[in-house]
């Protein structure tokens, strides 16, 4: 059975149109949300990470790339697409599971930007980000 470890959360705003935060073109993101956890020296560890961002598309048909990284290393990548002129408001949920995490304190960061040139988008929320420890 799964006993948790640590668990924690940060919430930079729990509704729509609570941000207005510009995605830049790729390649450079933008972080928009950060956890710390400390992760005790146990040896079969999971780390999962869920993260809940809603953004706008402005312009065009293109994609963001949402990137997880911890303690500056990206461990984690995903790709959404928009299309203005059919729908543009997106909530996209992530899951993301790091294996086997080294005692310490760890900062996980979300971040975004957009892969297609030409087009724009704007994270508008809500931002939800949470990181639970699991021994196995």
């Amino acid at each position: 059975m799964a006993q948790i470890l640590a668990y924690s959360t940060n919430v930079p705003t729990p509704i729509t149109d609570g941000a207005a935060i510009t995605v830049p073109l790729t390649p450079a993101g933008q972080g928009i949300s950060q956890v710390r956890i400390v992760v005790p020296p146990i040896a079969n560890n999971r780390v999962e990470l869920v993260a809940t961002v809603g953004f706008r598309g402005d312009l065009g048909t293109g994609s963001i790339l949402f990137r997880i990284f911890r303690d500056g290393h990206e461990i984690y990548y995903a790709r959404q697409g928009f299309e203005t002129s059919f729908e543009k408001y997106y909530l996209t949920t992530l899951q993301a599971i790091d294996p086997g995490v080294v005692a310490g304190t760890h900062d996980y960061t979300l971040s975004v930007e957009l892969l297609t040139p030409g087009t724009a988008a704007t994270v508008i929320g809500p931002i939800t980000f949470s990181a639970l420890a699991i021994e196995l």
